[in-house]
């Protein structure tokens, strides 16, 4: 083949490769870019009492509310126990207490509603309800009192005549038909010098209750 003949075969090879299409790049599965996804939202509660005042810190709430108010709250349990814990941050019984009242609520999730009812508020004016939020806040954060925590509107002397109550720390036990079973107080020394406790008193209270309920048809 002559040296002509050659320079044009290798012109047509090269024309030839210039105009093959060029594949585009592929991306392999590993390196694809992760589609965005929606940030996760926090459901959030339903105030136990409708228009309270509410107060939140760590994701545990708490509301104001009197009396009246919680016994309306109550009658909404349908089917559940229902435990209402009256107690004060000065009432050291009550504080010793508290966190078997945030257990009780863990042990039985769907069958029972733990309660805390704060009595700090005497009625004074120049220290409303809402005067020991931040206090309370602070102690129902480091208890983890994912519970209904209520902050009595209702002056402690007040509510305690009301009630026919000597003092506290006191517990209201309700049925699953929304009436009262059982209430734990301190005042006849039934229980001796220490007095109730969840674990020798209400646990067990509780344990038969859910015994004897018939169980809902299917």
């Amino acid at each position: 083949m002559s040296a002509k003949s050659l320079c044009f075969v290798c012109c047509l090879i090269l024309l030839h490769g210039c105009n093959q299409n060029t594949p585009a790049p592929t991306t392999s599965p590993e390196t694809e870019a992760a589609p965005e996804t929606a940030p996760a939202t926090v459901e959030k509660k339903e105030p136990a009492i409708p228009g309270a005042k509410t107060f939140e810190k760590d994701g545990v709430t708490a509301e104001i509310a009197n009396w009246e108010e919680a016994q309306e709250f109550i009658k909404k349990q349908k089917g559940k126990i229902v435990v209402v814990d009256l107690w004060s941050t000065w009432c050291e019984p009550c504080l010793r207490e508290f966190p078997q009242l945030v257990a009780l609520q863990k042990k039985y999730p769907e069958k029972v509603v733990c309660v805390s009812f704060n009595l700090n508020y005497i009625g004074s004016k120049d220290s409303p309800p809402e005067s020991n939020s931040e206090e309370l806040m602070e102690f129902y954060s480091k208890q983890k009192a994912d519970i209904i925590n209520l902050i009595s509107s209702t002056p402690d002397e007040e509510l305690y005549e009301s009630l026919n109550l000597a003092a506290i720390p006191a517990a209201y036990v309700y049925g699953p038909d929304g009436k009262l079973k059982k209430r734990f107080d301190n005042e006849k020394q039934e229980y001796g010098e220490e007095g109730f406790t969840y674990e020798k008193h209400i646990v067990p209270t509780i344990d038969k209750m859910l015994k004897s309920t018939p169980k809902p048809e299917k």
